[in-house]
């Protein structure tokens, strides 16, 4: 064992003693990144999650996982032109979630084109994963994503957004699934799949805030789906929906204000299809935080979330939360938001016609979030 040991340590000594004095940091150079044009200027960031959930619902479960891992790219092509490319690792494979072209029209309209987060509730992809206030975003929001355009909130398509410091408008036509990527050439044969020329999606905000942005916002959303996609079938048929939510914030942002208070409502009503008449599903969310300390916020929120199942039976389901937040770069002087180490207990009745406190499941959340 020691021979081996000798040898290691004389191997290292001949390596550091060979090896160019810059690779140990003796010597520093600018680093340089080369583009097509000297109008570019690009900007790197990212975001790591790590969890370790407990769950107690059929059976007891434990373990640790990767919510997000995220690398993001983004690039001024010149004073009207700019990209933004967001990357998803924390599965089994990498994927491109975010592919967005923009154009500066002026000062206070944009125009964007590609995959990524167009406008939809607030509750939901618009609150920015390191922004989120409960680990998780609310469970309504993330219901409607699952029921419409799916789960990672993108979609495919064109958005104008207009904005000054006390309003933000935005229209997005897109294409109404985020799993459709139409790309079909001349080439092709003719072909069924994509969405009838009368059967795209066409979505709308507006957001309002009265003062500051940290303080008083409050905001509609409402679109219209006729792309009948999959996640709208019943019995194998898919549906035209319209969906809607409104929201009223104090404090948007964890740990902006002293006490904050976030109200939202999310509804979305599917067409009727024989044998099935018309389907509407509502939820309402309320959330309370308390900056315990300029590091500390403390939190809870009430969710409750109904369907009335047309011919179906109606299903009822309440969700609960309560955490707290501890910012590592606010005690830093940074924003609060970018590292942090967040707890949260969730409960969740099962869906039935009735809300039932006997049989319920828990979830606890440990998370920690790296943010550049």
């Amino acid at each position: 064992m020691k021979t081996i040991t000798y040898v290691l340590v004389a191997l290292g000594l001949v390596i550091t003693m060979a090896a160019p004095k810059n690779v140990f940091g003796e010597e520093s150079e600018s680093g340089i990144v080369k583009t097509a044009t000297e109008d570019v200027s690009l900007r790197l960031g990212g975001t790591v999650q790590p969890r370790v959930t407990f769950t107690s619902d059929e059976e007891d479960r434990i373990g640790f996982g990767l919510r997000r891992l995220r690398l993001r790219f983004s690039a001024n092509i010149s004073d009207q032109l700019g990209l933004f490319l967001q990357m998803e690792g924390s599965g089994a494979s990498a994927t491109w979630l975010d592919v967005r072209g923009e154009y500066y029209v002026n000062e206070n309209l944009t125009l964007r084109t590609g995959r990524f987060v167009g406008t939809q509730p607030r509750a939901y992809a618009r609150t920015g994963h390191a922004n989120i206030d409960a680990i998780d975003r609310p469970a309504i929001s993330d219901k409607w994503a699952r029921m419409t355009i799916g789960a990672d909130g993108r979609d495919y398509g064109v958005e104008a957004l207009w904005s000054n410091p006390s309003w933000e408008l935005r229209g997005f036509l897109h294409n109404g699934h985020n799993q459709l990527n139409f790309r079909r050439g001349i080439s092709h044969d003719p072909v069924n799949d994509g969405i009838a020329t009368d059967g795209m999606a066409f979505s709308a905000s507006a957001s309002h805030w009265p003062g500051a942005r940290n303080e008083l916002e409050v905001g509609a959303y409402v679109s219209v789906n006729t792309s009948q996609n999959p996640l709208t079938q019943i019995s194998g048929v898919g549906r035209n929906y319209v969906s809607y939510s409104a929201n009223a914030y104090w404090g948007p942002l964890p740990g902006h204000q002293p006490v904050r208070v976030k109200a939202d409502v999310i509804g979305i009503s599917y067409q009727e299809v024989e044998p099935f008449g018309v389907q509407n599903y509502v939820g309402g969310s309320l959330f309370g935080g308390f900056l315990l300390k300029p590091h500390i916020e403390l939190f809870a929120m009430g969710e409750y979330w109904y369907g009335d199942g047309g011919e179906l039976d109606s299903l009822a389901q309440v969700f609960g939360t309560v955490g707290g937040s501890y910012s590592l770069s606010a005690l830093q002087g940074g924003p609060f938001t970018h590292n942090r180490i967040i707890l949260a207990y969730n409960l969740r009745t099962q869906e039935s016609d009735s809300v039932d406190f006997d049989n319920v499941a828990h979830v606890v959340m440990m998370q920690m979030q790296f943010f550049f």
